[in-house]
C-alpha cells in the first residue's frame, strides 16, 4: 500500500468515528452561564467498543490508572476537559461536581484542561 493510500485509508477510518458514538454511563447536554452548550459525560473506558483503530487490549493498558473518565466536550466533539478515576464511585462524584460547575459557571470548559498524569514512554 502506498503512503498516499495509507493516509486516505486512515482518514476514512477517522471520519467514521465520532465521540458521540461512545457508550456513556451518564451524559448530559448543559448550557453554561454564557449560553454555550457542552456535553458533560461519565464513561467506562473498558466497557467500550471504542475507536475502531484501537484494540481493547491497548485501551486497557493505556487506562490502567483511570478506567472511569469524566469529560466535557463541545458539540463539534472537541474535548475540553478529561480526567481519569480508578473507581466508579470517585468518578460519579466528580461527574456530579463537574456537571454542577459547568451549569453554575465555576468551571469554564472554554479553557481546556487535560490529563496531567500521562507519562512519556
Amino acid at each position: 500500500m502506498s503512503s498516499v493510500s495509507s493516509v486516505v485509508s486512515i482518514q476514512s477510518l477517522m471520519a467514521l468515528w465520532n465521540i458521540n458514538d461512545w457508550e456513556y454511563l451518564e451524559r448530559q447536554v448543559v448550557t453554561d452561564p454564557q449560553g454555550r452548550e457542552w456535553r458533560v459525560a461519565l464513561m467506562d473506558v473498558l466497557g467500550q467498543k471504542g475507536d475502531p483503530d484501537r484494540p481493547d487490549a491497548l485501551l486497557e493498558m493505556q487506562y490502567t490508572s483511570g478506567r472511569y473518565f469524566t469529560m466535557v466536550y463541545s458539540a463539534s466533539g472537541a474535548v475540553q476537559r478529561e480526567r481519569g478515576y480508578p473507581t466508579l464511585p470517585d468518578a460519579a462524584i466528580a461527574y456530579e461536581r463537574l456537571l454542577a460547575g459547568v451549569i453554575d459557571g465555576s468551571v469554564d470548559p472554554s479553557q481546556p484542561v487535560f490529563r496531567e498524569d500521562l507519562e512519556d514512554e
